[in-house]
């Protein structure tokens, strides 16, 4: 779920957990490679195409946050803020990490 991509780590008084386990992972700091292959394997896709359709979604993710962050209706909302800065963030580290292992 989209939902997943921030889960709570903007709220200082609630958990980091994802809300659903990405691989045996609930935390982001834990997905690696091999949690976001046993998705794949789990769900019954492949893994060389859940990759690169990880890494088609972040691109756009990065893309549409970016409009987020700029938009005259958030730009002094600062939950709003951190939620892109987060999102923004996990984006770079999943390419990373996704791209890295190729």
């Amino acid at each position: 779920p989209l939902y997943d991509v921030l889960c709570t780590d903007v709220y200082l008084n609630l958990t980091p957990k994802m809300a659903m386990k990405i691989g045996s992972k609930y935390k982001f700091n834990e997905v690696q490679v091999k949690q976001w292959e046993n998705f794949a394997e789990e769900a019954g896709l492949s893994k060389a195409q859940t990759k690169k359709r990880i890494i088609t979604i972040a691109n756009e993710m990065t893309s549409v946050a970016s409009d987020v962050k700029k938009s005259q209706y958030f730009v002094n909302e600062s939950l709003i803020q951190k939620i892109v800065n987060l999102i923004e963030k996990r984006v770079k580290v999943t390419v990373q990490r996704l791209v890295g292992e190729d």
